[in-house]
């Protein structure tokens, strides 16, 4: 599943990727929006050139008592 329409309220410039239950929880893979611009986490100024990109696992709030997982594909700048 890619969904590039969906607008998330919590990880704002990502969007769905995947989304798999399993059977240890929910887990959600978030991509950054195409043509979003990556941007420094400290001074937040536009960073043109990225130094690589590596996915990160988040365990977020439980879902009906289901435990959710997040993979986010992260931009280092």
């Amino acid at each position: 599943m890619h969904d590039n329409n969906l607008e998330l309220p919590f990880w704002e410039g990502f969007s769905i990727w995947n989304f798999d239950r399993r059977s240890d929880g929910i887990w959600i893979s978030l991509v950054p929006v195409p043509g979003n611009d990556a941007r420094c986490s400290n001074c937040s100024a536009i960073c043109p050139r990225l130094h690589g990109r590596y996915w990160r696992t988040v365990r977020d709030m439980s879902l009906l008592g289901e435990p959710v997982w997040l993979q986010v594909n992260l931009r280092r700048v």
